[in-house]
């Protein structure tokens, strides 16, 4: 009875975070690991303070006004993720590709006077950046379980004692949290309890599995999508030693996940049911950033970026089928809509440059996830009080930093590495959701030729974290997961 009632429990908060509305999704739509040019990426994307680059207009603004002349970028990349999920002692391997084009853009120009005093330069930038890339597949089974997922959607009818009248109306009567209930009675998994002459009893419940049932369980996980950062940019050089810039930046985001999950019975009887989610949305911020040179090889950088205000749409559809006697489905779909606030975010920079061969850059990276909030959902009128009190009881304040190197062996050819290490804010391992349990760390490394106005880039970064996903299926409660990112990209530049 211990299992039932955690997972009853579960199965009672649950359904409040079933759509976006939860912690997993608020750290998605909050955690970005930019993903630029080849440069910037080969070098960990430690630009806050060096400038210079496209990429560094999503990182500190007055990256921008470093630039001399100007120019144009574009960023093909080739991504692969490989998942690795521990269930039973056994290890469930499995692999996703994409290309993707994660950066484009141009910087100009304005030559103000021929003085090097006050103003020297007006620069632009117009582009975009992607931040994130959410495409990943995972797949995990389980043999011979001792307990099916209808045992446990049978003990939550019964715990609530939801009336027979409620269970037969259509699904979209039905209270949202009691939906996998209602498609597990519409598919004939749970049924009637019946007393002695026959009545059926009201709300309660028998589910179709044999006593001490052994059933084969098998899910599958798959998502993809992604955050891309349109920035519009305005940079001031004053006296080659000082910089400002400002960004305004329009977030696109687009994610998608699918899972299945199926348990084969008994007697050649089965049954499947899917979680379809897709979330779209989009969303602005502003970035005010400066960058001072104390003296010629020393660079110090200051970025600051106000949240990121979004504005969500939303659908799910459940569905479940099942393989008995004769074949019984049903689904049902929910959309909502919210506003989401990402937390604001402060850059802090620095970089030494060794004789114009070589660099060392570094950024330092604060964000408070306990400030997250979710905001206006449905009609407005939902201020989602509830999530956004206990947000800060599950979420840390991190500081996430970046380490490049650059060294020129000749003045065409340059090679770079970097270092990243992105913060884990959960503070502890939630029960139903995904959860990252370690810091997030990237390695790169690259090279970059040019000649005249021409020049091409190459980088590969690979990076891992570890992961608890929560399910409410049992075995699947809580399984270990690897992921591993690897994206190998193709910087082509022109200046003019």
């Amino acid at each position: 009875m211990k299992r039932y009632s955690v997972l009853i429990a579960i199965l009672l908060v649950l359904p409040g975070f079933l759509m976006a509305q939860n912690f997993a999704d608020a750290f998605r739509m909050s955690y970005n690991q930019i993903q630029g040019t080849a440069r910037s990426a080969g070098m960990g994307n430690a630009f806050g303070a060096l400038g210079g680059d496209f990429t560094s207009l999503s990182i500190n603004p007055a990256g921008s006004a470093i630039y001399q002349t100007g120019e144009f970028v574009i960023t093909p990349g080739y991504y692969i993720n490989k998942s690795k999920m521990t269930m039973g002692g056994n290890t469930f391997s499995d692999n996703d590709q994409n290309f993707s084009l994660n950066n484009v853009g141009a910087i100009g120009t304005f030559k103000t006077n021929r003085s090097e005093a006050g103003i020297v330069s007006v620069n632009y930038g117009i582009g975009y950046n992607r931040l994130a890339n959410f495409n990943n597949n995972a797949f995990a089974n389980f043999s011979q379980s001792g307990v099916s997922w209808i045992d446990d959607i049978n003990a939550y009818a019964n715990n609530e004692a939801l009336r027979n009248a409620y269970l037969e109306q259509d699904i979209g009567a039905i209270d949202y949290r009691d939906w996998t209930t209602k498609l597990a009675f519409d598919t004939y998994l749970i049924d009637y309890v019946y007393d002695d002459e026959g009545n059926k009893v009201d709300g309660q419940y028998q589910s179709i599995l044999y006593t001490d049932e052994k059933v084969d369980q098998f899910k599958t996980y798959s998502q993809e999508g992604h955050i891309d950062e349109y920035v519009f940019n305005l940079g001031l050089n004053f006296n080659h030693n000082f910089y400002l810039g400002a960004t305004i930046g329009f977030h696109d985001i687009q994610y998608e996940s699918n899972s299945m999950y199926e348990e084969l019975l008994l007697d050649n009887n089965s049954f499947r049911y899917w979680d379809d989610y897709y979330m779209d949305g989009s969303g602005f911020n502003f970035k005010i950033g400066a960058i001072y040179k104390p003296v010629q090889n020393v660079r110090l950088g200051l970025a600051f970026h106000s949240p990121t205000f979004y504005n969500i749409d939303e659908q799910s559809t459940l569905s479940m089928e099942s393989q008995l006697q004769e074949n019984h489905s049903n689904y049902g779909v929910n959309r909502y809509s919210y506003d989401f606030n990402t937390p604001l975010k402060v850059v802090m920079s620095g970089a030494v440059i060794f004789n114009k061969r070589g660099l060392i850059s570094v950024d330092a990276e604060y964000m408070d996830y306990g400030s997250m909030r979710f905001r206006r959902g449905g009609s407005g009128s939902d201020n989602f009080n509830d999530l956004n009190s206990v947000m800060s009881n599950h979420f840390n304040s991190v500081m996430n930093l970046r380490i490049g190197a650059e060294y020129k062996l000749t003045n065409q050819f340059a090679v770079r590495a970097g270092y990243e290490n992105y913060g884990n804010p959960f503070k502890s391992t939630l029960d139903d959701q995904s959860t990252l349990t370690d810091n997030t760390s990237v390695i790169s490394g690259g090279f970059g030729y040019t000649v005249n106005a021409f020049s091409v880039n190459v980088a590969y970064t690979s990076s891992l974290s570890k992961i608890s996903d929560g399910s409410v299926q049992p075995n699947y409660y809580q399984v270990k997961r690897d992921n591993t990112n690897q994206n190998i990209l193709l910087t082509l530049g022109f200046r003019f």
